[in-house]
């Protein structure tokens, strides 16, 4: 039933108001049937304490043929799964990591080459040496600071690239090392029948993975975070060949590619948006209802100030 406000307008009761919100936020919520196959392929099992197989092959930015355990110089090394022609994830995590380590230069920590390596290996079998050096250039490019002399820029990276290196790899060597640590992800082909072929689609979480000096799983990072901190704490640990804690997962996130055949999946990206969307309409609803509970108080005290019952 309408009220009479004092200017003798009806007014609309509350819910009227929200209606078009709960439309919204209808549309905002996940759905879980659509993404519970999705989150069945793709996930991460933290394995720590245990050691990572030091025999697989796999090719390095500069087309040489390598063990896994090539890369161990007695230092902690940072694994980071990721497939170097990602534009969403992947390359989040990339770019929060160059600016992690850009600052912690600054202070003169978490220098690569130094105080750590970082071991980037693409998940995708088809992606070459070239591809990878290519990107390590682009990362040094961006990672390397503007020091007094070129001489000394010049010596900074020198030493930082002899300790980041990206892999390449067939697909059993991948999948063995993925495994080894935890990092699950799907790598299916599919038809693609406008273009008339078959296109490969990877979805598949992000993270990174702290080695101790002799390979043990010491630590993960979650999603696309590399705090400074957090990181130079679980370095310490892992300098000492010790195990730390295991990592929050709440804040688990990933690339999803588009399924050309049926075009349901979408980039995980979006659900950022989601929850954006979700929040944004309930803050709307708290206006509706704070502006609505005010103009009553306001009617309520103008009705008394006339002096009506």
């Amino acid at each position: 039933m309408s009220k009479v406000s004092s200017n003798g307008k009806k007014e609309k009761p509350m819910w009227v108001a929200m209606w078009p919100l709960l439309g919204l936020l209808f549309l905002f919520m996940p759905r879980g049937t659509q993404s519970s196959a999705l989150t069945r392929s793709m996930g991460i099992t933290q394995k720590l304490g245990q050691t990572v197989p030091k025999d697989l092959p796999f090719t390095d930015e500069q087309g040489n043929a390598v063990k896994l355990g090539d890369m161990f110089r007695g230092k902690p090394v940072v694994v980071v799964p990721i497939f170097y022609s990602c534009r969403t994830g992947c390359a989040i995590l990339t770019d929060n990591i160059i600016k992690t380590l850009s600052k912690a230069t600054r202070g003169d920590i978490l220098k690569p080459g130094r105080d750590m390596d970082v071991l980037m290996y693409s998940i995708d079998p088809k992606e070459d040496a070239n591809l990878a050096h290519s990107k390590k250039a682009l990362i040094f490019n961006a990672l390397t600071p503007h020091l007094s002399t070129p001489a000394q820029t010049a010596a900074w990276r020198g030493e930082a690239e002899k300790g980041w290196h990206l892999l390449t790899g067939n697909l059993k060597s991948v999948q063995a090392l993925s495994q080894a640590i935890g990092f699950t992800y799907s790598y299916r082909q599919v038809p693609d029948l406008d273009r008339r072929k078959t296109v490969w689609l990877i979805n598949h979480p992000t993270c990174t993975v702290l080695l101790t000096p002799e390979g043990k799983i010491s630590s993960y990072t979650i999603g696309n975070e590399f705090q400074t901190k957090e990181v130079e704490e679980d370095l310490k640990v892992a300098q000492r060949g010790e195990v730390g804690h295991s990592a929050d997962q709440s804040m688990m996130f990933g690339c999803i590619m588009v399924d050309p055949a049926t075009g349901r999946n979408r980039v995980v990206i979006e659900n950022v948006w989601k929850v954006a969307g979700v929040f944004t309409i309930l803050a709307l609803a708290v206006s509706i209802v704070t502006l609505s509970l005010k103009s009553k108080r306001e009617n309520s005290n103008s009705v008394g100030g006339l002096g009506l019952q």
